[in-house]
């Protein structure tokens, strides 16, 4: 009798640990520019676009962010040597290839990309041009957002940082 209360003890412990670990594996949502992102627990593979505008000159954003520039981190998050967000060309298109984006979702903010090239921004700087000394704006796909290194990128995004001097 003992011996069938334990093996029946241990059969419901474990159906509780798998309902456990079933119900912190789902999907996380999150909000962004005013919507709701949903954050999955699979891979992806996403491409937004970025561009940098500085007193009118387009900034060239550098390939190889990531892998060679600035901070190689999380690669177990890109299942390769180098962090899960990245370049591989200068024309602006940042690489998010994250096997478990859910793990830690800050790795698909437009921040992380930042912080992974040891480069500033936030909604008062970009590089080292701040508001106190300028305009500072960031649109997303055609729209203004005010979420700055906030913002959760998607696939094929257009983002567009603007920064205007008061001296121009």
């Amino acid at each position: 009798m003992k011996k069938q209360k334990l093996l029946l003890g241990l059969v419901i412990l474990g159906m509780l640990i798998g309902i456990f670990l079933i119900a912190s594996n789902k999907e996380q949502k999150l909000s962004s520019n005013d919507e709701e992102i949903t954050i999955p627990k699979g891979g992806v593979h996403l491409h937004p676009k970025l561009t940098i505008i500085v007193d009118g000159e387009q900034i060239l954003i550098p390939p190889n962010i990531g892998s060679g520039i600035g901070k190689i981190i999380d690669t177990d998050l890109s299942g390769m040597q180098m962090s899960p967000t990245h370049t591989h060309e200068s024309d602006g298109t940042i690489h998010i290839e994250n096997n478990n984006p859910i793990s830690k979702p800050e790795t698909l903010t437009l921040g992380y990309f930042f912080f992974v090239w040891d480069e500033t921004f936030n909604s008062t700087c970009i590089f080292e041009n701040c508001t106190d000394k300028g305009t500072l704006k960031m649109y997303v796909n055609g729209k203004e957002s005010t979420e700055f290194g906030d913002y959760i990128m998607q696939d094929e995004d257009n983002i567009r940082i603007e920064y205007q001097s008061n001296e121009k």
